[in-house]
C-alpha cells in the first residue's frame, strides 16, 4: 500500500511537533475522566469508596476547592515549563547550533511531562463540572475522581522537579555533545551491523544505468526502504541513489539511476519517487552525517568571539575523530535487500570519507586556523585517525591531502616560534605513522619562510 507523499510528510511533521505527545496525553486523560465518571457510582466502586473513605472528600465545597486549586496550580506549572522550553531552544540556537533545535524539540521526556500537565488539567476540570450532577437533586461528589486528580497533581509536582533538572542539563554543551555523539555512533553501528549480516561487494557499474529525474525540489533526507524495496521486487528492477543525504535537488535533477529504462512508465516513477523523503530539519535518526555536522557546527560556534570556548571545540574535534574512525568500517555504497537470494535491490551512495573530512573540518579550519591550540588538536585528531587507517590507501591519501591544506593555513597564520615547535612535534608524530607522506608534510611545514 503506497501512502501519498503529502500524507507521509504531514504525518512526519505531526510526530516531530512539540505538541504531539501533549495531544495524546490530553486525549488519554479525557477518556480516563469519562471512564471514571461512568464507573463512579456503580455498586462495586461504592463499596471500594466506603473502604477507603478516609482519603476521600466528603463535601462538595472541599471537592471544588481541591479541584480548582489543582487546575490553577498545574496551569501555572505548564506556563512556566513551556516558557523554559522556549528559553532553552533560544539559548541552544544562539550558543550551540540552530541544527540541534529539532532534536531538543522532539525530546520525548519533555513532551510527556507537558502532556501530563495538560491531561491533569483536563481531568480536574471534568471532575469539577461533574459535582452536583446526580439525578433527584442530591449532592453527587466524584470523590474517587477527586482522589485521582489529587494523585495526578502530586505526580505533576514531581515531574516539575524532573523537568527543571532535565531542561537545565539539556542546554549544557557537554550533555548536548555526548547525546549527539552517542546517537551518531549508534547510527553508524547499525549500518555496519546490517552490512556485516549480509556482506556484498560485487557492485554493478552504475554509470551505465538509466537516470530518473526528480519531480520536486527540496533537501533529500531519506527513503522508506522497506516500501521501496517491496516495489522494486514487484517490478524486478534495481535503484541506485546517486546523491548524498541532505543534498538539495531541483525539479528535473537526475538523482536516481535504474538498471532498466522505465522512463515511459510515469505511474511507476511516481510510486518510486513517493518513497523519498524531503524536508528541512536534520535528525540524526535519518543519517549519521547530520550528527557529524551538528558536532562540527558546535565546535565552530565555540570558537566565535562571543563564546570563545576552545575547550568545547577540542572536545568536538576528538568526537569527530572517533566517529570518522567508525565510518571507515562501512562500505562507501550502502545497500538494502528484500528477497531471498541476497541480491540488493536498492543501492545508496554513502557520503565518502573524503567528503566527510571536507564538510566537517573545513568550517573549523577556516574559523580557527589562527588558534595554534585548536589546530594542534586538529592535527592530533588526524594522527589518531591515521593510526587506525594507515593501511587503507584511499583513506590515508584523503587524510594527507587535507593535512596539506591544514599545514598551508598554519604556515600563513601561526608565526610564534613556540607554537610552531608544538605543531612540528605533532607533525613528526604523524610522520612516525606514515613515513614517506609524513616526512613530505613536515618538509612542507618547514619550507615556509618569514
Amino acid at each position: 500500500m503506497f501512502v501519498p507523499r503529502k500524507v507521509a510528510d504531514s504525518y512526519r511533521e505531526m510526530i516531530n511537533s512539540i505538541g504531539f505527545y501533549p495531544s495524546l496525553f490530553s486525549i488519554g486523560f479525557l477518556l480516563f475522566a469519562i471512564i471514571t465518571m461512568s464507573l463512579e457510582y456503580v455498586e462495586p466502586v461504592e463499596q471500594l469508596k466506603s473502604f477507603i473513605s478516609v482519603v476521600l472528600v466528603d463535601s462538595a465545597e472541599n471537592a471544588r476547592t481541591i479541584l480548582s486549586t489543582l487546575a490553577g496550580s498545574i496551569i501555572s506549572l505548564t506556563v512556566f515549563s513551556f516558557s523554559m522550553v522556549m528559553v532553552v531552544l533560544n539559548s541552544a540556537s544562539a550558543s550551540l547550533s540552530p541544527r540541534v533545535v529539532p532534536g531538543l524539540i522532539t525530546r520525548k521526556s519533555h513532551q510527556m511531562v507537558l502532556g501530563f500537565y495538560l491531561g491533569s488539567i483536563i481531568y480536574s476540570i471534568i471532575m469539577l463540572i461533574n459535582i452536583n450532577k446526580l439525578e433527584g437533586g442530591d449532592t453527587a461528589i466524584p470523590s474517587l475522581g477527586v482522589l485521582f486528580a489529587l494523585v495526578f497533581g502530586l505526580i505533576s509536582l514531581g515531574l516539575f522537579v524532573f523537568f527543571i533538572h532535565s531542561i537545565s542539563k539539556a542546554i549544557q554543551v557537554d550533555n548536548v555533545l555526548n547525546g549527539l555523539f552517542r546517537q551518531t555512533k549508534t547510527e553508524i553501528k547499525s549500518i555496519q551491523a546490517r552490512q556485516a549480516e549480509c556482506p556484498f561487494n560485487d557492485f554493478p557499474d552504475f554509470t551505465q544505468w538509466h537516470s530518473i529525474k526528480s519531480t520536486t525540489e527540496g533537501y533529500y533526507k531519506g527513503v522508506h526502504t522497506d516500501k521501496l524495496c517491496a516495489l522494486l521486487e514487484q517490478e524486478n528492477i534495481r535503484i541506485y541513489i546517486s546523491v548524498n543525504q541532505g543534498y538539495f535537488t531541483v525539479k528535473g535533477y537526475p538523482f536516481l539511476k535504474c538498471d532498466k529504462d522505465i522512463s515511459a512508465d510515469e505511474e511507476l516513477i511516481a510510486k518510486i519517487l513517493d518513497c523519498f523523503i524531503f524536508y528541512i530539519e536534520e535528525y540524526i535518526s535519518d543519517h549519521y552525517r547530520y550528527g557529524l555536522t551538528q558536532i562540527s557546527e558546535i565546535a565552530v560556534k565555540a570558537m566565535s568571539p562571543g563564546i570563545n570556548d576552545p575547550g568545547t571545540a577540542v572536545k568536538s574535534i576528538d568526537m569527530l575523530s572517533i566517529l570518522l574512525i567508525k565510518r571507515l568500517e562501512i562500505s562507501d555504497t550502502n545497500y538494502s535487500f528484500k528477497h531471498t537470494d541476497n541480491d540488493p535491490l536498492l543501492f545508496i551512495h554513502e557520503t565518502s570519507f573524503d567528503e566527510l573530512l571536507h564538510d566537517n573540518f573545513t568550517p573549523l579550519r577556516n574559523y580557527a586556523k589562527s588558534d595554534a591550540y585548536v589546530m594542534t588538536n586538529v592535527l592530533e585528531a588526524f594522527k589518531n585517525i591515521l593510526f587506525v587507517a594507515h593501511n587503507d590507501e584511499d583513506a590515508r591519501n584523503s587524510l594527507f591531502n587535507y593535512l596539506n591544506a591544514i599545514v598551508d593555513d598554519i604556515n600563513e597564520q601561526v608565526t610564534n616560534d613556540y607554537d610552531r615547535r608544538e605543531i612540528k612535534n605533532m607533525l613528526n608524530s604523524i610522520a612516525r605513522i606514515s613515513e614517506q607522506q609524513g616526512e613530505e608534510l613536515v618538509a612542507r611545514f618547514e619550507r615556509h619562510q618569514y
